[in-house]
């Protein structure tokens, strides 16, 4: 008896213990519910993510073990947690790549991310393909961004293209104002994710302004077509989970940390009527795979 005691002990010590996984958000409780269970679906029986309001969380941050994962919904909320938290690992999404690269340099903990949006050479190569004014991109940005201009200028360039960049206030007026003075050289404003930017309707101020002047924008998500941009290059919930999912397992099974990237599946959505208004030809969506690896929305 004291045999099977003894054996029992050792096999709880070895025993792996697995992490907990907390969403942290902000947003409502009816879509996090949503997602959360979602991503509970795809992960191994012995990993339930649990929902927890960030201020909520606060109060229990002294109980977070090493090895607990911690999954943030949106800017704010992965901003909170890299300047509070010293344990476990975070990794962000819903959240734009400079933004988190804004936030993640001084980030108290390992740091992974799943990024919203689409890098910026799948911007410039589509572009490259649909629209030959060679006009200088306008690119607007708030404070919350990390802006590497050398390395954008860079990239523009090789796909023939300028930048002309503007960091503003986030103020309607201010945005509006900054909007008026780019478009005085630029017919078209690339649109980084930037939660400060384009909050409380100012993205719908943009875009009305710009149908009114005749210019477009590239959006970064579905909502920003479905508004007024010409086209967006974006990924869909579940794409963003499947990579949240691969890197949540990387953490649990083996303690490696998968750098922050975007979802391998990204897809395009163009707005139909604008595509018209401006005579865009537009590419088939066996080329568009081919071509720049993206789906077209109708055929995703």
């Amino acid at each position: 008896m004291k045999r099977i005691f003894v054996t029992f002990i050792v096999m709880l010590l070895s025993a792996k213990v697995f992490a907990s996984v907390y969403v942290i958000h902000d947003a409502t409780e009816s879509s996090v519910r949503s997602l959360t269970f979602q991503l509970s679906a795809l992960l191994p029986s012995s990993l339930q993510a649990k929902p927890v309001r960030s201020s909520a969380f606060d109060q229990n941050i002294a109980a977070l073990q090493n090895d607990d994962i911690l999954v943030t919904i949106g800017r704010d909320s992965y901003s909170q947690i890299c300047s509070t938290v010293n344990a476990g690992i975070v990794i962000a999404t819903f959240i734009g790549q400079e933004e988190y690269l804004n936030i993640q340099k001084d980030c108290l903990i390992p740091s992974s991310g799943v990024f919203s949006g689409a890098p910026l050479d799948k911007h410039f190569a589509l572009l490259n393909a649909v629209w030959f004014d060679r006009k200088p991109l306008a690119v607007l940005y708030s404070d919350a961004l990390f802006i590497d201009r050398q390395k954008m200028e860079k990239e523009a360039a090789e796909y023939g293209f300028e930048l002309r960049f503007l960091k503003t206030d986030t103020d309607r007026l201010s945005v509006l104002k900054s909007v008026n003075f780019l478009l005085e050289e630029s017919e078209v404003i690339l649109s980084l994710v930037d939660t400060r930017l384009y909050q409380d309707g100012v993205a719908q101020d943009i875009l009305k302004l710009l149908f009114h002047k005749q210019r477009i924008m590239i959006g970064s998500s579905f909502a920003f077509v479905r508004a007024g941009s010409l086209f967006a290059i974006h990924s869909d919930s579940r794409s963003k989970l499947t990579a949240l999912v691969e890197r949540i397992r990387a953490w649990n099974d083996s303690e490696l940390l998968i750098e922050a990237d975007y979802p391998d599946m990204l897809r395009v959505t163009f707005n139909p009527y604008l595509i018209r208004s401006h005579g865009v030809v537009l590419p088939s969506a066996s080329y568009l795979k081919d071509k720049y690896g993206l789906c077209a929305d109708t055929q995703c």
